[in-house]
């Protein structure tokens, strides 16, 4: 056996410790050139399409509500598919690789020469996050991160009130929960910046309008939103 085939296996090998060596929604043994959620798994998932009409609908999710550059998303979310399934993996089951392999999927949707000067995830309150012990967005965002190469600060945006779940109320009911819940930590480090702001799932926008109030009350700052799942 070469050289070459023996550091091969030992890479494999390595692989295997730090990746599951199975599909976490089907449990099927992946194959080599699968991480995570083997291909059969992937193509079953809403993927949405990439094309102007597309990119269309999701620039028009915050017309009238704030300034966004650009909306970027991977998965077409919609109550009872196989989004939620995924979603509740990450959050409940504490599938951080999985969620940061995800963020790497969903920059495969954003252009490296976008312009953006940093990448800041939507913030979970310092209870919760202590609970779950990570917040899915900031896995998400350092997943976009190795592919596009942009730094992620997750400090400059804080959670100031820890509100109640989002799930069981009404469009009005999460608009009033989230309007005033978060600060920026030092502004003047995002004048005249372009900010990536991430979150893991967007149906209302309540949340991310919340932060999209914060960050373009600074003078200059243009953002851009990534949600991994958006409802379209």
């Amino acid at each position: 056996m070469g050289i070459g085939n023996q550091l091969k296996i030992i890479s494999n090998a390595m692989l295997d410790i730090v990746y599951p060596n199975h599909c976490v929604i089907c449990t099927v043994d992946l194959q080599l050139n699968e991480r995570h959620i083997c291909l059969n798994c992937l193509h079953d998932l809403p993927l949405i399409p990439q094309n102007e009409a597309t990119q269309l609908k999701l620039d028009q999710l915050f017309w009238g509500r704030a300034q966004v550059n650009q909306t970027y998303s991977l998965f077409n979310y919609q109550k009872g598919n196989q989004v939620q399934d995924v979603l509740r993996l990450i959050k409940y089951q504490q599938r951080t690789r999985f969620a940061q392999y995800l963020g790497g999927k969903l920059a495969e949707q954003i252009p490296k020469s976008g312009g953006f000067d940093m990448i800041v995830p939507v913030p979970l309150h310092p209870k919760k996050k202590k609970l779950r012990g990570f917040n899915q967005s900031t896995l998400i965002a350092k997943g976009i991160q190795d592919i596009i190469q942009v730094p992620v600060n997750e400090r400059l945006m804080k959670r100031v009130a820890h509100n109640p779940s989002q799930t069981t109320v009404s469009k009005y009911e999460r608009w009033e929960n989230v309007r005033d819940i978060f600060k920026v930590h030092k502004p003047s480090k995002l004048e005249g910046k372009h900010v990536l702001l991430v979150d893991d799932v967007l149906t209302t926008g309540a949340t991310i309008e919340a932060c999209l109030k914060q960050l373009l009350s600074i003078e200059n700052c243009k953002v851009s939103v990534a949600a991994l799942a958006v409802r379209i």
